[in-house]
C-alpha cells in the first residue's frame, strides 16, 4: 500500500466515488481548539441522528489548563447563542473573567468610545486554556476520544488516512484539519495533498499586572473596554490593550513584528496613559492570524476549518466564532455529502459569507493602515465623538458586527468615507506626516 496525491476531480485512484460517512467509520480531528470541538461533537450528533455509529477521534497537543493559548481570548456575539443552540452547551459563569462594554479607538492624541450597548452587545473575556478545557470535557461526555499526543505526519491511501502521532499510528476514513496555524501540521498535510497555508500576519502578545497587590479579578480594569491604537509604527497595523482578570493582555499585529515593535508600542503616550506607573511586560509570546484563505482547503478525505482553512474575518477575526461555525459546517458535509474533493466542495460554498466578505475585510484592513502610516486618523476620531452614524460604522469595524462588505456598500458610506479622506489630507498637510 503506497501513500498517494489528491486526485483533482474527487474520484479516488480507483474511480470510486466517496460516499458520506456511514456506520463504522472513523473521522480524526487534528486539533483540539474550539471549532475542533465544535466539529467532533457535530460528528457525533448528527451521526446519532441520522442512525450511524461514527468513532471520532480528536487529537491535541497542549494540555488544557496548563499550557497556554496564545489569544486574547475574547468571545464576541453571538457565541454564547451559537453554543446554546447547535449543543446546548452553557457557558459557566466561573470561566468569564470579564464583561467587556465596547471599544476604544485611539491614535497618538485622539480617541472615541464605541459602546456595545449602544451598538450591538458586549463581548466576554475568558482564559482561553480554561474555556478550551470546558469544551473538550462537553466532547468527551458527548463520545468524542480526546488523544493528547502530536500529530506529526500523514499517508493517503485507497482505503483511509493513516495519522502518524507521538503515541502510534491511527487509521481514519476522513480528517478534519482544525490545527490552527501550525506550521509542522500544515507542511505535513501540503506534502500528502494540495492545501497550502493562508496568508498570515504576525503578532507579539504580552501581559502585565497591575502593581498594586490585588487577589483575583480586578473591578472596572480599563473600565472594562478593549482599547485599539493605530500607531505610525512601520511594522505594526494595530496594538490593542485588553481588560483580562487580573491582568491587561497587549497585542501588537503586523508583518515580521517583533519584541523591539512591541516596547515601540508600549512606550507611546496614547498606551502609557492605559497602564499602571512602571508597569512592565511580563514576557513575550509570538503569534500569527490568518488575512486571507489557504488554498487546496478541500480535498479526497480531508476538510479544513477556521484558521487552518484561513476562513476569519480579516481586520477583526471573530476568530472563535468563525471556527466553530465552520467546524459544525465540515461534520455536516461529511455526514451529507460525501468524503471527496467533489462532495466537500459543498463545504467551501457553504462558506461563502467568510470568503465573500475577505476581499472587503482586506481593503478595509489596507484603508486603516495607509490612514494611520501616510495621513491622519485624528479627524475621522474627533468627527466620531459627535456623529452616532460614525461611530455605529467605527464599532462595526473592530467588532465584526456586520459583514465588511454590508459596512462598504451601507448606503452614505461611501460619501461620508470621502469627506473623511478628504479631512485626513487637510491634517496630514497642516501637520506633517505620522513621526
Amino acid at each position: 500500500m503506497f501513500a498517494h496525491r489528491q486526485e483533482p476531480d474527487g474520484h479516488e485512484a480507483n474511480g470510486r466515488m466517496m460516499e458520506p460517512l456511514g456506520n463504522g467509520q472513523t473521522v480524526a480531528v487534528i486539533g483540539g481548539g474550539p471549532g475542533g470541538m465544535a466539529c467532533a461533537m457535530a460528528l457525533r450528533r448528527e451521526a446519532a441522528r441520522a442512525g450511524r455509529d461514527i468513532e471520532v477521534l480528536l487529537f491535541e497537543t497542549k494540555r488544557f489548563g496548563v499550557d497556554h493559548n496564545q489569544c486574547a481570548g475574547v468571545l464576541s456575539p453571538p457565541l454564547c447563542d451559537i453554543l446554546r443552540d447547535e449543543f446546548e452547551i452553557a457557558l459557566p459563569k466561573a470561566l468569564i473573567q470579564r464583561e467587556i462594554l465596547g471599544y476604544v479607538i485611539h491614535d497618538e492624541h485622539e480617541k472615541v468610545a464605541l459602546d456595545g450597548e449602544e451598538h450591538g452587545g458586549s463581548s466576554l473575556a475568558v482564559r482561553r486554556a480554561e474555556f478550551d478545557a470546558y469544551l473538550a470535557q462537553c466532547a468527551q461526555e458527548r463520545g468524542v476520544s480526546v488523544i493528547h499526543t502530536r500529530v506529526t505526519d500523514f499517508e493517503f491511501h485507497s482505503d483511509g488516512v493513516l495519522i502518524f502521532t507521538w503515541r502510534g499510528t491511527y487509521h481514519a476514513d476522513a480528517i478534519v484539519g482544525a490545527f490552527g496555524i501550525s506550521h509542522a501540521i500544515s507542511a505535513a498535510l501540503a506534502r500528502q495533498t494540495a492545501y497550502r497555508p493562508p496568508p498570515l500576519l504576525d503578532a507579539v502578545i504580552t501581559k502585565i499586572h497591575p502593581p498594586w497587590p490585588m487577589p483575583g479579578p480586578i473591578s472596572d480594569l480599563l473600565e472594562n473596554y478593549i482599547h485599539v491604537i493605530l500607531p505610525p509604527l512601520q511594522r505594526v497595523e494595530f496594538g490593542a490593550v485588553i481588560p483580562k482578570g487580573d491582568h491587561i493582555t497587549v497585542i501588537a499585529a503586523g508583518h515580521g513584528v517583533g519584541t523591539t515593535d512591541m516596547k515601540a508600542l508600549l512606550a507611546l503616550p496614547a498606551i502609557r496613559r492605559l497602564l499602571p506607573d512602571d508597569a512592565q511586560p511580563e514576557g513575550y509570546y509570538k503569534g500569527h492570524f490568518p488575512v486571507g484563505l489557504a488554498k487546496g482547503m478541500v480535498g479526497d478525505r480531508y476538510v479544513t476549518i477556521g484558521d487552518a482553512a484561513g476562513l476569519v474575518r480579516p481586520f477583526k477575526g471573530k476568530g472563535i466564532n468563525s471556527a466553530i461555525i465552520t467546524g459544525v459546517l465540515a461534520a455536516r458535509t461529511l455526514l451529507e455529502q460525501g468524503i471527496s474533493a467533489e462532495a466537500l466542495e459543498t463545504f467551501r460554498h457553504g462558506c461563502r459569507d467568510i470568503t465573500g466578505d475577505i476581499l472587503y475585510g482586506t481593503f478595509m484592513r489596507r484603508l486603516a493602515w495607509f490612514t494611520s502610516h501616510h495621513l491622519s486618523v485624528a479627524p475621522i476620531l474627533r468627527h466620531a465623538a459627535g456623529d452616532p452614524t460614525l461611530r455605529e460604522l467605527l464599532f462595526d469595524c473592530v467588532s465584526g458586527r456586520e459583514m465588511f462588505r454590508h459596512i462598504v456598500l451601507r448606503k452614505g458610506n461611501l460619501s461620508l468615507a470621502m469627506k473623511l479622506g478628504l479631512a485626513a489630507v487637510v491634517e496630514r498637510v497642516k501637520h506633517g506626516s505620522p513621526r
